[in-house]
């Protein structure tokens, strides 16, 4: 098992939810933590959390749909931690609606949170774990970027498109020892499920679960490559 503490991370989206949830269980496993998102507050109250852990959080507001601001996001990281370890790639948004009344609006702006933010911030720390000769990128699709659902088509089709940009990625850098995952989660409890079914019965993921198959995945051997993970409720008798 791999330690990771004094490594550096990234995590988008890491205001709330996953994010948070994610950047304080690298925390505790001993990770520096940049803190991404576009609510400086919500990111100010994570790092005081991180903080907390005896590790450094850096607090980077920016919109990673930006080319301009994830460049000076990844610049800042490398001026205050000199190196960047690992890339979580949370940050998204919800797209509901039948495709009939869907706006180009909408449309556009699932795929740049979803997927074209993704490719910026990924391409941003690329040439730095290249000169490192290690790196971990994990980048969050959802169980709807295999299969898709009535009124999700913008939401599902950014999420169909990660699994295909991590799997080319991976091939181009992984003669250069960074290695590209993709985690696929159900529904996980969080208010970006805001219409998620609850009620008895239903099990939802808590965002803690998200964040430690991260960490598992982080954690592992150097000799060991993880290309994709399907990450599921459990629901006792439903085998």
């Amino acid at each position: 098992m791999r330690s990771i503490i004094d490594c550096v991370a990234i995590v988008t989206g890491a205001g709330r939810g996953v994010g948070r949830a994610t950047a304080l269980e690298l925390a505790r496993q001993g990770a520096h933590v940049a803190l991404v998102a576009r609510t400086e507050e919500q990111l100010r109250g994570v790092a005081r959390k991180v903080e907390t852990l005896g590790r450094r959080a850096l607090v980077i507001p920016a919109d990673i749909t930006d080319e301009v601001q994830v460049a000076g996001m990844a610049d800042q990281v490398l001026s205050e931690f000199k190196r960047v370890d690992f890339l979580i790639n949370n940050a998204g948004i919800p797209c509901r609606g039948p495709v009939e009344t869907l706006s180009l609006e909408q449309w556009n702006q699932t795929l740049a949170v979803n997927l074209t933010g993704m490719f910026l911030c990924s391409r941003a720390v690329i040439t730095p774990m290249k000169q490192q000769r290690r790196g971990h990128i994990v980048n969050i699709s959802s169980g709807a970027g295999k299969q898709g659902y009535p009124n999700l088509a913008a939401y599902c089709a950014s999420k169909f498109g990660v699994i295909g940009f991590s799997e080319s990625l991976a091939a181009e850098v992984g003669p250069n020892g960074i290695k590209v995952t993709t985690l696929l989660p159900g529904t996980v409890d969080t208010t970006f499920e805001g219409e998620a079914p609850r009620g008895p019965g239903i099990k939802l993921l808590r965002p803690q679960d998200v964040a430690q198959a991260i960490s598992s995945l982080l954690t592992q051997s150097e000799c060991a490559w993880t290309q994709e993970v399907n990450l599921w409720p459990f629901q006792e008798g439903s085998f």
